[in-house]
């Protein structure tokens, strides 16, 4: 599994209150959400699988610590929150949110990647040169 980010990286991002003991498993969970959304991102890596480019490096690095930040301000690093509008503990009220889940992966992160273009939003195609009927 490639992790993108360091406790380093999210103190230089985030500052310093945002790194615990629990920061390293939580880049590697935020690093899997990043992954996700790449599915169709198109970029040259090494043998490990991490990209080349450090330009694509450096949003990778940004937007898995942006996610990490996210979890922070909202609480919630699985979006569980999400699935409730109100809560309460004195008589124990819950109300169930009524649109779907917030996102768990947070506005910035995905203009990090958005930004980089990383983020497909329509096919590439291959060069025509050398296809078969082309010429």
């Amino acid at each position: 599994m490639r992790v993108y980010a360091t406790t380093a990286d999210l103190v230089d991002y985030a500052g310093e209150t945002a790194v615990d003991d629990n920061s390293p498993r939580l880049l590697a969970r935020a690093s899997e959400l990043v992954d996700s959304l790449l599915v169709a991102a198109v970029y040259d890596v090494d043998a490990q699988g991490y990209p080349v480019d450090e330009q694509v490096r450096d949003a990778l690095r940004r937007a898995t610590c942006a996610v990490v930040e996210w979890w922070g301000e909202t609480g919630d690093p699985v979006g569980a929150g999400a699935q409730f509008t109100e809560a309460a503990l004195g008589t124990l009220r819950l109300k169930r949110a009524e649109t779907g889940s917030a996102p768990d992966i947070g506005p910035n992160a995905v203009h990090i990647l958005a930004t980089a273009g990383l983020l497909a939003h329509a096919p590439r195609a291959p060069d025509r040169k050398g296809l078969p009927g082309k010429p």
